[in-house]
């Protein structure tokens, strides 16, 4: 095999990434749930939106970077290169990873992508927000957790997040006396 047989390998591996990358992209956050959260007092596990911002921003590091190793003249480049795609891919997609909303039935947690991962228990809740869904503002369905210590995240409520997970939400604020708004 010669050196411009085995550089044509970067276009091929890089074609297939690029069609494999919305399947593997889409099953992530599912997988994650499942290897995360998987118990039986489980209420949601919820991965953000910028999870798959994340996992699409991993291949197409690797996409690019294949394709700058096929151009490449020099061996050392294209190793040099080829690390670089393997941590960037791997830093990326960890990200990507770590960027949910697991609510259990004893405890609340936020890991976001900038900042750190924070957990809380449901008798630290000082308010739930539940805007509902506006078709005129275009206003998507959202949750906003407000704490005693002054800390607020918020998380989409429509899809992951069913009538049983919004019933049990609802009925943790009430049964602590948490307000509930939701307009």
């Amino acid at each position: 095999m010669n050196y411009t047989d085995r550089k044509s390998k970067f276009w091929v591996f890089a074609l297939l990434l690029f069609i494999i990358a919305p399947f593997v992209i889409m099953l992530t956050p599912m997988i994650v749930a499942v290897t995360i959260s998987d118990t039986p007092d489980k209420i949601v596990f919820i991965p953000k939106g910028t999870s798959m911002m994340m996992y699409g921003l991993a291949f197409l590091v690797v996409i690019v970077v294949f394709c700058a190793m096929y151009f490449s003249k020099s061996k050392l480049f294209t190793i040099l290169t080829g690390i670089m795609a393997v941590v960037g891919f791997l830093l990326f997609f960890s990200i990507g990873v770590q960027n949910y909303v697991y609510l259990h039935e004893d405890f609340i947690k936020n890991n976001p992508i900038w900042g750190s991962k924070v957990e809380y228990q449901w008798t630290d809740l000082a308010k739930v927000t539940h805007e509902l869904y506006n078709e005129e503002t275009a206003r998507d369905e959202k949750y906003i957790f407000e704490f005693d210590d002054g800390y607020t995240f918020e998380f989409i409520g429509s899809g992951i997040v069913d009538a049983k997970a919004k019933s049990k939400i609802y009925q943790k604020a009430i049964n602590l006396d948490v307000p509930y708004d939701e307009y």
